[in-house]
C-alpha cells in the first residue's frame, strides 16, 4: 500500500477512535479533500499527501469554501515536503492552509497539544503573548532592557507588544531571561470563517446558470464549489444548502449519497436540482427538486418545505 494510502487509513482511524463522525475517504476520492469530520463543534476538512510539495491552490480548491461555509477548520497532513520530512512540533502552511506533520495532528487531536511553532520564511517563528511584554515594562524594565534580553531593537520590542510574531530563538531568549512564559501555542484549528471571503467565482453555465440565478432572486447567496461533490454552497442567514446540479443518472445517484453523508455529518441540509424532476424527489437521502418547481416557488420557505417533504 502507497505511503499516502497508509497515512489516509491512519488519519481516518485517529480520527473515528478521537470520537469524530467521519465520511467515508473513498467517497471523496475526486474531490479537494479527504476527509470530513465532526465533534461536538470541531469541524475539520482533511487533505492527505505524501508530499507537500505536490499541493498548489487547484490541488485544494473546495477545501477552504466548504470550510468557511460551515465554520471549520481545513488542515493539510503530510509526510515531507520536497526532500525533508514534514517537522514534527511545527505548523507549516501551503496554499493559505495550515499543514502538520502525522505525529503534531496526532498530539493536537489526541493529546490537545497543539504546535508552539511555525514556519515562515526566514525560518521558524512563534507567537508572543503582548499583554505579558507590557506587563513587564509597567513593572519597571525598559524598552532597551527587553531588547538587549532579545538580542533585537527597540522598535522589534515595539512591534511584538504590537502583536508582531518572533523568531523563535528570540523569544526563548527572552523567555529564559525574563523568568515568564511569552509564547503562545499556534492555533491550526482556527475557523475559516475568520479569513476574509474570497471574490465569487465566474457565474455557471447551462442548467446550472439558470438555477443559481434564480436561487439568487429568491435570495439566497450561491458560492460555486470546485473540486467538492456538491456543485454550489447556498445559504442565506438561517440555512446552509449543499447544492447539487444535474441529470438523473448513475453519477447522479453516486454524488446524492454522498452529499447526504456530509450534509448529515455537518448537520446541514443537502438539495440538488435537476431539469425535469420525473418519479423519484429523493436520491440517496437527498431531496430532488425540479427547475419547473424552482420556478414556481415564490420564497425561501416553499424551497425548505419541498427539501423537508422529501428527506
Amino acid at each position: 500500500m502507497a505511503s499516502r494510502e497508509i497515512l489516509l487509513k491512519e488519519v481516518h482511524e485517529l480520527l473515528q477512535n478521537s470520537g469524530f463522525a467521519t465520511s467515508d475517504p473513498k467517497d471523496l476520492i475526486h474531490a479537494g479533500f479527504d476527509i470530513v469530520a465532526r465533534k461536538d463543534r470541531i469541524i475539520l476538512i482533511v487533505k492527505i499527501v505524501a508530499n507537500a510539495s505536490s499541493i498548489n491552490h487547484d490541488a485544494v480548491a473546495g477545501i477552504s469554501t466548504l470550510a468557511m461555509a460551515v465554520d471549520g477548520a481545513s488542515l493539510i497532513i503530510a509526510l515531507k515536503s520536497g526532500a525533508e520530512p514534514v517537522e514534527d512540533g511545527v505548523m507549516y502552511t501551503r496554499a493559505g492552509i495550515p499543514l502538520l506533520s502525522p505525529q503534531t495532528f496526532y498530539d493536537l487531536i489526541v493529546e490537545g497539544v497543539p504546535p508552539l511553532v511555525y514556519a515562515a520564511s526566514g525560518g521558524y517563528y512563534v507567537s508572543v503573548d503582548s499583554e505579558m511584554l507590557k506587563k513587564a515594562r509597567q513593572g519597571g524594565m525598559s524598552l532597551g532592557e527587553l531588547a538587549e534580553m532579545g538580542g533585537v531593537s527597540r522598535r522589534t520590542i515595539r512591534m511584538y507588544e504590537d502583536g508582531m510574531s518572533a523568531k523563535l530563538e528570540v523569544a526563548i531568549r527572552l523567555e529564559e531571561k525574563m523568568g515568564i512564559e511569552l509564547i503562545i501555542p499556534a492555533d491550526p484549528l482556527a475557523s475559516e470563517a475568520e479569513k476574509p471571503e474570497e471574490a465569487e467565482e465566474s457565474i455557471a453555465e447551462g442548467l446550472a446558470r439558470d438555477i443559481f440565478l434564480r436561487l439568487h432572486e429568491i435570495g439566497y447567496s450561491v458560492k460555486q464549489a470546485n473540486r467538492c461533490p456538491f456543485d454550489a454552497v447556498t445559504r442565506d442567514k438561517q440555512t446552509i444548502l449543499f447544492t447539487g446540479i444535474g441529470q438523473k443518472d448513475s453519477d447522479l445517484v453516486r454524488r446524492a449519497r454522498i452529499i447526504s453523508n456530509l450534509s448529515k455529518i455537518l448537520d446541514k441540509h443537502s438539495v440538488i436540482f435537476v431539469d425535469k424532476i420525473g418519479s423519484k424527489v429523493n436520491l440517496g437521502g437527498t431531496p430532488v427538486i425540479g427547475c419547473e418547481e424552482l420556478n414556481k416557488a415564490q420564497d425561501k420557505k416553499k424551497i425548505m418545505e419541498m427539501i423537508e417533504e422529501r428527506l
